[in-house]
């Protein structure tokens, strides 16, 4: 290919996707006539290549943004004047690193900048830049014409650069950090008829959900903290993309609600989403375990015929011997001092005084099934769902080691098992994952507080 074609089809590719006007005359006007166009327009693209900056020299960028620099974070005012001058003769990029010092929303980068805050001062300068397709003006014109506080802003305007911004291969290769700001602005336009973009709620709930993963705090303020106050189209995205992405199952309605905060939070990474005082100790009752059998289990650890004795009255069905004999062969507790532990017959009684009603058992079970204590093969299945049976039977104990990680050392089998059972009563909303989360100890005190 000679190297003049080369040069055209670099020329028609800039017009193609910078200048609409351009693209309407090749389907409207003979295609030898559009040829003409953009040869008359090769000598101006010849000057630059699309979507670099408009000043070739990569040594005076650098010296233009020196000049910033010194002006901006030094309060040098002789850089100022110098930069000032270089934008008064047409110098492209010294207009936009010019305007980088009088737009509100770069302030503060540059604390002892001599210029005031200006919107329509910032949005002048970044013009040129952004009509020559330079990628930074393009961005920062696209965050000064969509900002809320700007008196003049352009959504029409704002809204497609933004995609230009967002399209640029460059953008794609550094993703969004950075420009988390100016994201959520285009997560916005896909959700507002006016702005001229097509509608698109679900690449609005990605584009959001993409900058929480980057922990950005204000859109954590905005999206998590006050998420009922956002524009219900949005959030309705929201709910679709994480829907569709399997992290979320609620309602797609529009409406914060708390399985869609749970599920923003985990996004964003955030642990010890619900504020909840640890519960208080347990307080001893009149309604404890029959003393006599109680007394009767403490004999029977170095007692063989009370031992005996307190078998056959499990043996009859007594609750508080079922859980005071599975302890004597708990291999936590026995140390094999008097007899030897085992832990299939402490998990055989357990279950059986769990199904009399007594919660500390099924906890007990629970915690060899996980761990495959002794003679006991782990099943982390069977530990979730006696977490769940104690919970369901008010164990305190149980409670405490799922919500608060010093009080247990739950397998990552165990959580994933825990979030199965959960999401089977519909209080987990997200993909079963083998660990514990944010989202699962929510879903413990949501289920806590439906079973009070």
């Amino acid at each position: 290919m000679s190297v003049a074609r080369e040069d055209w089809l670099r020329a028609h590719g800039a017009l193609w996707y910078g200048d609409a006007r351009y693209r309407l005359a090749w389907f409207v006007l003979p295609q030898a006539v559009t040829c003409a166009v953009a040869g008359l327009c090769l000598a101006l693209a010849a000057h630059g290549e699309w979507g670099r900056p408009a000043t070739a020299s990569k040594e005076r960028l650098a010296e233009l943004t020196a000049l910033r620099d010194r002006a901006g974070k030094n309060g040098d005012r002789k850089a100022f004047e110098e930069l000032s001058a270089a934008a008064a003769r047409n110098q492209i990029d010294a207009s936009t690193k010019l305007g980088t010092l009088y737009d509100p929303l770069t302030a503060p980068y540059f604390p002892k900048k001599p210029s005031p805050d200006d919107f329509s001062r910032a949005t002048a300068l970044y013009g040129p830049g952004a009509a020559a397709g330079e990628l930074l003006a393009v961005t920062r014109l696209a965050d000064v014409l969509l900002d809320p506080a700007n008196p003049n802003g352009d959504m029409k305007r704002g809204c497609r650069l933004a995609q230009t911004w967002i399209d640029d291969p460059e953008t794609l290769n550094r993703t969004i950090t950075g420009e988390e700001r100016l994201t959520v602005k285009l997560a916005k336009c896909y959700v507002h008829p006016e702005s001229g973009l097509p509608q698109n709620p679900v690449r609005a709930g990605e584009l959001v959900t993409a900058v929480l993963w980057r922990k950005h705090r204000p859109t954590i303020d905005a999206f998590i903290n006050n998420l009922g106050a956002q524009d219900p189209a949005l959030v309705t995205g929201i709910q679709r993309h994480l829907a569709e992405q399997g992290r979320y199952i609620g309602l797609v309605d529009g409406r914060a609600n708390p399985a869609l905060i749970t599920a923003l939070q985990v996004e964003a990474g955030i642990k010890d989403t619900v504020a909840t005082p640890r519960p208080e100790p347990r307080r001893v009752t009149p309604s404890g375990p029959d003393p006599e059998v109680r007394a009767l289990a403490g004999a029977a650890r170095t007692d063989r015929q009370a031992l005996a004795r307190l078998k056959s009255l499990a043996e009859s069905g007594n609750a508080d011997a079922l859980i005071f004999y599975a302890d004597l062969f708990n291999p936590v507790s026995n140390k094999g001092e008097v007899f030897a532990p085992d832990a299939q017959v402490a998990v055989a009684y357990y279950e059986r005084a769990a199904a009399a009603g007594q919660g500390r058992a099924a906890s007990q079970a629970a915690a060899i099934y996980d761990e495959g204590w002794g003679n006991v093969a782990k099943d982390p299945k069977k530990a979730a769902a006696l977490a769940i049976q104690a919970v369901d039977l008010k164990d305190y104990q149980m409670e405490f080691w799922l919500l608060f990680e010093e009080g247990s050392s739950w397998s990552g089998a165990f959580w994933g098992a825990l979030q199965a059972e959960l999401k089977a009563r519909g209080f987990y909303t997200l993909p079963v994952e083998n660990k514990r989360n944010p989202a699962v100890i929510t879903a413990v005190r949501a289920y806590l507080k439906a079973r009070s």
